[in-house]
């Protein structure tokens, strides 16, 4: 019988609901597709219509963690009048509150997606696509409000952010100070200073210097290369004439 997309969404979610519980509890070598197809009340052979393998599960376990975040934060009212900082901040605190409930299972989970290796590059681009996407829509908001200047490495500050977050999540796993109030801490203080050195147009500057400096230090020595050259391609030809002339 042929199921709706939305009973789809609903057993999709379903699955990875069981994964995340049973890997909290059991570790994620112990659990097998098998036992997540029964917590999930699916034949065995049902799961894989939705997920291939466990680690599948995991990378759509994360997926649906961002999706569901930049969901949250455009329900936020007002959102596009806050500053870029406080919409960073609001986007930082709906994934750490979203994990709260899962946080055994991201701790044994975190590590593997997120940094994961080259071979699993396919798997990782979409979530990293997702948060990069939803970090380089503040920037452009911010750059259009007159917030921050045009920033020149645009993709990289996207990748920064993105690194803070992972080291900020790696932070909480390992956080025991009352109500994560550490993890607060350093993901204030960080964008502050973020968004202090993004303001200030300090990716800029230092690619002006770094401009300024190939072209009174490099190109202005490629004279020295491009005379030679010349002189080689005259002497070349003098030599040719000359064997003409013979």
């Amino acid at each position: 019988m042929k199921i709706s997309q939305e009973q789809k969404k609903v057993n999709r979610k379903t699955i990875i609901r069981a994964a995340a519980k049973l890997i909290a509890e059991d570790g994620f070598k112990a659990t097998t597709m098998r036992k997540i197809a029964t917590a999930a009340g699916m034949g065995d052979a049902t799961i894989y219509n939705y997920f291939p393998t466990k680690e599948a599960i995991l990378y759509g376990y994360y997926y649906d963690h961002i999706e569901s975040c930049v969901e949250t934060i455009a329900q936020v009212p007002d959102f596009d009048a806050f500053t870029l900082q406080e919409q960073l901040q609001t986007f930082f605190d709906a994934s750490f509150n979203a994990y709260l409930a899962d946080r055994d299972f991201v701790a044994h989970t975190f590590r593997l997606v997120l940094l994961g290796t080259s071979r699993d590059w396919a798997r990782i681009k979409p979530i990293r696509t997702l948060f990069l996407a939803a970090v380089n829509d503040m920037l452009a908001a911010a750059v259009k409000a007159g917030e921050i200047p045009d920033q020149v490495f645009e993709e990289i500050i996207g990748q920064f952010f993105l690194d803070a977050y992972i080291g900020a999540v790696h932070y909480w796993l390992a956080d025991t100070s009352d109500g994560f109030n550490n993890t607060n801490i350093i993901v204030d203080r960080g964008l502050n200073l973020a968004c202090a050195l993004l303001k200030a147009g300090v990716a800029n500057k230092v690619f002006d210097i770094a401009v300024f400096l190939f072209k009174t230090h490099v190109l202005s020595r490629m004279e020295f290369l491009i005379d030679p050259l010349k002189n080689a391609g005259h002497l070349k030809k003098h030599f040719m004439e000359r064997m003409d002339d013979i």
